[in-house]
């Protein structure tokens, strides 16, 4: 890999890291608003799939634990 191949590729994993935070935290403040059909369609669509690996439990802790900072 060349040294501008790992600089784009450093720019492009900080953008995903972004993202999938952006995401998992604007599913935490909205959680419990929603309903189980609300929160399925969100994780179905594109903008979600920055958070497809993360397991349940960093949304699921947030929805036990409202207080709680990420």
């Amino acid at each position: 890999m060349t040294p501008i191949e790992r600089i784009r590729q450093q720019f492009q994993d900080a953008l995903e890291n972004l993202e999938a935070h952006a995401v998992l935290e604007r599913l935490k403040q909205d959680l419990p608003s929603l309903s189980l059909r609300e929160l399925g369609e969100i994780l179905k669509s594109p903008m979600a799939r920055s958070v497809g690996s993360l397991p349940a439990r960093e949304l699921l802790a947030a929805a036990a634990n409202p207080r709680a900072k990420a």
